[in-house]
């Protein structure tokens, strides 16, 4: 059914080419000006020209072993970021020279290369989020919900700030909702181009990380849901033919996703079993594999031999979860969500009892996995909460509660989603695992899809249902662009007003780097300075000499043989080197030493770039 006229695509490719237009202004903004923990391996640093350029090495060698550049494996890189390989000279003979524990870096050819290799990942991401509109209107029959959840990728903050930086987290967030989108696509529209589709990005999203393969059982999930909803609505799909299909297009888009995997990772024919084992000894996955080669053999057991009748009797059964399911499920996030928010917005000390403070990056570590079972899933939500944007945080809270009291046509679009928050979740938790901003990045697609059910689900009532689209949509292209615009250029740093600003979810991660490199380089005699920093991404940005953290061990402060001009400090840094901090503190700063330069990153006073300059005893004294 046609439900949209020429008026009506008039605003939608009006605000797709807006939305576009005003993520190209702030992704180049500050573009080449900062450089994050590992980015300098893919691009021109492992071992001389970067894994990027050792994949592509590998392939025109056939050197198939080599085209495992990293245990990411990162490949999606090289075909995105790769396009650089055309343009750039050397950089393992361009970029910086070293002596001993001492680097010398050319700043205009760095800022050069981060150019070429960050240009074409922010370009495809934008690009794909039109793709993304085009899946999401086939699965929801709705222009502008699909128009609003395009629009709040383009400007998430956080999506923008990981599509500049070249790590395969970049790619990891828009091929992994490519493929869940493009299935969900084919379900509503029986299309298979959508099957080829999904088989395609999730091949390139387990080429970004291998995290990736939690959509393998949670496609089978989507098909037994799909079942069950077509149960329940009286329509008998679990028996004979349009089971058989579905299953089959399951199992086609799984093959062929690994299929194009070996293709374009050629290494996995050259050592198979350490590939594999490479699967098996991800966190859990022993599990999930056994549930999932047993649920498919009994399904197509049942399927030859039977005629899914096991299948048809389950699903009949188990219908009544279409109304339960949904609720129940949407009910556990509200109210877990809505204590997240209380007890850390508030900044009330009753849950301490419960959750005791840990780090955000504190990952594996005692602190978090002395925490009780509720405390560790109450901190897996913290992040993602605090780093969405205040609009796109209540709509998502909205569909929440709405899907608790009513059901919609969205029902089960919202169940699956949500089911995939619930599913990834779930994996930190059995891996003990605490995620950051970062890691969770394949869930920012899914949640904001639901904030956009929200809005519309919100402007169907019928005291709204007045508002026109078009002044919708121009609201949330407004607040998106101050969202973004308060945090520039350090998107990825994106924190809402919801927490304090005593508090963190994230670090600098090598921002802040460029500003304090500029105020170093703006002193008398710059190239001559030696610099010492205990983080990643302040040396490519120097005039003079740098010292970063041990420096392989051969830099330990022991003498004074070598003594710095200048120490950079970050949050980050003085947790990896305390013991090297001490020895600075008390040996060339003398402890009461206050910063000559300082930069708080989004106002937030524990995410901070702090420059000290080398005391010596004698001018102490005086």
């Amino acid at each position: 059914m046609r439900i949209f006229g020429k008026t009506n695509r008039f605003w939608t490719t009006l605000f797709l080419a807006v939305a576009f237009f005003i993520y190209l202004f702030f992704g180049l903004s500050h573009l080449t000006k900062f450089e994050t923990a590992d980015e300098r391996y893919w691009m021109y640093e492992d071992p001389e020209n970067g894994r990027i350029h050792a994949y592509w090495e590998a392939i025109m060698k056939a050197d198939w072993k080599g085209t495992y550049i990293n245990d990411k494996p990162g490949v999606s890189l090289a075909y995105v970021s790769g396009s650089a390989l055309l343009f750039k000279n050397n950089p393992a003979e361009n970029l910086f020279s070293k002596k001993s524990f001492e680097r010398s870096y050319n700043p205009q050819e760095i800022e050069r290369v981060h150019f070429l290799f960050r240009l074409p990942l922010l370009i495809f991401n934008g690009l794909f989020c039109l793709l993304l509109f085009w899946l999401i209107w086939k699965f929801t029959e709705n222009e502008w919900i699909a128009l609003w959840s395009t629009i709040f990728m383009l400007l998430s903050p956080i999506l923008l700030g990981i599509s500049q930086i070249v790590n395969p987290d970049s790619l990891l967030w828009s091929f992994s909702a490519g493929a869940i989108f493009a299935f969900l696509a084919h379900l509503k529209s029986k299309e298979k181009k959508y099957l080829f589709f999904s088989a395609l990005f999730l091949c390139f999203a387990l080429l970004s990380k291998y995290s990736a393969i939690i959509l393998i059982p949670f496609f089978l999930i989507i098909v037994l849901t799909e079942v069950l909803f077509a149960q329940a609505e009286g329509k008998n799909m679990s028996g004979g033919r349009e089971a058989s299909k579905l299953f089959g297009a399951y199992l086609s888009v799984i093959f062929g996703a690994l299929f194009l995997f070996a293709l374009l990772l050629p290494a996995v024919f050259v050592k198979p079993l350490s590939m594999f084992k490479t699967f098996i000894e991800l966190d859990g996955f022993q599990y999930i594999l056994i549930i999932l080669v047993g649920a498919l053999g009994l399904f197509f057991a049942d399927m030859i031999f039977l005629k899914n009748k096991i299948l048809s009797w389950m699903m009949e059964k188990m219908k009544f979860l279409t109304d339960i399911a949904p609720r129940l499920l949407a009910l556990v996030f509200l109210l877990l969500f809505i204590f997240v928010l209380y007890h850390w917005a508030s900044g009330t000390k009753y849950g301490e009892f419960i959750i005791r403070k840990v780090p955000f990056d504190m990952e594996r570590g005692v602190a978090f996995r002395e925490q009780a079972p509720f405390a560790q899933t109450i901190l897996e939500f913290v992040p993602l909460l605090f780093s969405l944007t205040p609009l796109t945080l209540f709509a998502f809270l909205f569909i929440l509660g709405r899907s608790i009291i009513k059901k919609t046509i969205y029902s089960q679009t919202v169940f699956l989603l949500l089911f995939f928050l619930a599913a990834f979740y779930s994996a930190m938790i059995l891996q003990v695992l605490l995620v950051t901003i970062r890691y969770s990045i394949m869930l920012y697609p899914p949640v904001l899809v639901l904030a956009s059910i929200g809005i519309w689900e919100l402007f169907s009532w019928k005291r709204l249902k007045k508002n026109s689209k078009v002044s919708i949509t121009l609201v949330i292209l407004l607040i998106s662009f101050w969202s973004l615009w308060t945090i520039k250029p350090f998107y990825f740093n994106y924190t809402n007003d919801l927490l304090p600003q005593s508090r963190v979810i994230t670090d600098a991660w090598g921002y802040g780097g460029f500003e304090a490199a500029e105020f170093l380089n703006s002193l008398p005699n710059a190239q001559n300075l030696l610099v010492w920093t205990d983080y990643n991404g302040y040396c490519p940005f120097l005039k003079g000499k740098c010292i970063m953290g041990k420096s392989d061990e051969k830099f330990k402060f022991k003498n004074d043989d070598v003594i710095p001009d200048y120490f950079i400090k970050t949050r980050r840094g003085t947790i990896m080197y305390h013991e090297m901090w001490d020895v600075i503190n008390s040996k060339f700063l003398y402890k009461n030493n206050k910063p000559v330069w300082e930069m708080d990153i989004n106002g937030r006073s524990k995410n901070f770039v702090e420059i000290y300059k080398y005391v010596s005893e004698k001018n102490e004294e005086e």
